[in-house]
C-alpha cells in the first residue's frame, strides 16, 4: 500500500471529497470552531475544556450544533463535569436557526439542566413548545 498522507496528500483528497466531508458533523464542528475563533480575533487553541483563548473574554469553549433530537430538542454534547473549570465562556452555535450566544461559565454551570454531559433547549425557543424552558432561558438571557 502507498504512503498518500502527507499534507499534499490530504490537501488534495480534502480538495476532492469536501461536500462528503462536511455531512459529517464532527468534521463541520471542528471547521466552526476554527472559523468562529478567527471571525471573534481569537487564538484557536483547541486545549482540553477551550477551543481558543481571546484577549478580552479569555477561553472560551464553542459548541456547534445541526442537528434536532428525536425528542425535538436541540443538543450540545460534551459540556458536562468534564469542562468544568476549562472555559471562562462557553459559546453555542446553532446551526438551525443560525444563532450565536454566549453564556459566562458560572452562570452555565448554577444554572443549566444538563443530561450527563449533554445541554438541551427548544429549536423554537419555546416559541411553539415548551422543551427545556430553563435551558432556553438560560440562553436568550
Amino acid at each position: 500500500m502507498e504512503y498518500t498522507y502527507s499534507k499534499n496528500h490530504l490537501k488534495n483528497f480534502l480538495n476532492n471529497n469536501l461536500d462528503t466531508l462536511l455531512d459529517d458533523p464532527k468534521f463541520q464542528a471542528l471547521i466552526v470552531e476554527v472559523k468562529v475563533a478567527e471571525d471573534a480575533g481569537s487564538d484557536f487553541v483547541n486545549k482540553t475544556g477551550h477551543d481558543e483563548v481571546h484577549k478580552i473574554k479569555g477561553r472560551i469553549e464553542t459548541k456547534f450544533t445541526n442537528y434536532v433530537k428525536p425528542s425535538g430538542e436541540l443538543r450540545i454534547n460534551s459540556v458536562g463535569e468534564n469542562k468544568r473549570n476549562g472555559f471562562d465562556l462557553l459559546r453555542i452555535i446553532d446551526g438551525i436557526n443560525e444563532r450565536i450566544f454566549e453564556i459566562p461559565h458560572d452562570e452555565y454551570f448554577n444554572r443549566s439542566r444538563r443530561y450527563g454531559s449533554e445541554f438541551r433547549w427548544s429549536p423554537s425557543y419555546n416559541a411553539r413548545d415548551s422543551k427545556q424552558v430553563n435551558n432556553t432561558k438560560l440562553l436568550l438571557q
